[in-house]
């Protein structure tokens, strides 16, 4: 498994191999052109197999900016169905904590949504720790009939120190 930035040729690939509706790859992309984010992607074959945003401005949500300033937010992080269990996500994270560490920052952050207790399993065990900490974001996405959806997320914000 090869995990990178993505690249102008990589979002071409994204969006004929792996069709996520609502522009997620380019926008994703865009936020890495900009200098404000870092798109990993995970590769195996030339085949994406997931993919997870450095959001190098810090911790999205307010509560957990204001209680956690000079962390750096890993967040997005998505695997693709076929692939889970298999490591990707864990490979993800590690590669997102490694260019953190060597941008010199010594402390990533993950939001956990409520109702995603698998995946907060998966950031206790690579040693981040609760906070207490709760952030509600309200977002728009399109569902597959191309209608926009509304939708609110209460994420928990876990830490980790990573020096």
């Amino acid at each position: 498994m090869e995990i990178r930035p993505c690249t102008d040729d990589d979002l071409a690939i994204l969006s004929s191999r792996w069709k996520v509706l609502g522009g997620v790859h380019e926008s994703h992309h865009s936020g890495q052109l900009a200098g404000d984010t870092t798109y990993l992607v995970a590769w195996r074959d030339g085949e994406p197999l997931g993919s997870g945003v450095v959001q190098w401005g810090g911790c999205i949500g307010p509560n957990a900016r204001e209680a956690f300033p000079r962390a750096v937010e890993i967040n997005h992080l998505q695997v693709r169905d076929e692939y889970r269990s298999q490591g990707v996500g864990t490979a993800l994270i590690a590669a997102a904590e490694q260019l953190i560490g060597r941008e010199g920052m010594a402390q990533a952050a993950v939001g956990v949504a409520d109702d995603n207790p698998r995946a907060e399993r998966l950031y206790l065990g690579l040693g981040y720790r609760r906070t207490g900490i709760v952030d509600v974001s309200e977002y728009s996405w399109v569902s597959d009939d191309g209608t926009v959806q509304q939708a609110s997320e209460r994420d928990q914000l876990l830490v980790k120190d990573l020096a």
